[in-house]
């Protein structure tokens, strides 16, 4: 499986570049080395997702795309589970960032 735009925890790990939960400090900090492209940020959403961090799926505020992160804590503490779906659509800009790393991606080929 690859990356999936539609995926939030493939989202949230390539819009904020790392997760990081939005009632505690805590920062998922799975490193998995490698290139840094597309399927690093899948890696990353998915090992987030088996490490039970729930990330509900995006929301626009003004200009800016806000993910609800929660770590494994502070999800157990509030009761919330992570999404098991996907979003209806990608975020326009999660798009925008994709064909870039893929332009980045052919460029260096």
């Amino acid at each position: 499986m690859s990356f999936d735009p539609k995926d939030p925890y493939d989202a949230a790990a390539l819009y904020d570049m790392w997760l990081n939960c939005s009632r505690c400090p805590a920062t998922f900090d799975f490193e998995p080395g490698g290139e840094v492209n597309l399927d690093y940020y899948h890696r990353i959403g998915q090992q987030a997702r088996r490490d039970k961090w729930a990330v509900l799926p995006a929301r626009n505020h003004g200009d800016e795309l806000v993910f609800n992160v929660l770590c494994p804590d502070c999800a157990r503490r509030f009761g919330v589970d992570g999404c098991d779906g996907r979003m209806e659509l990608a975020a326009p800009v999660i798009d925008q960032i994709c064909q870039a790393m893929r332009d980045a991606s052919e460029q260096a080929d």
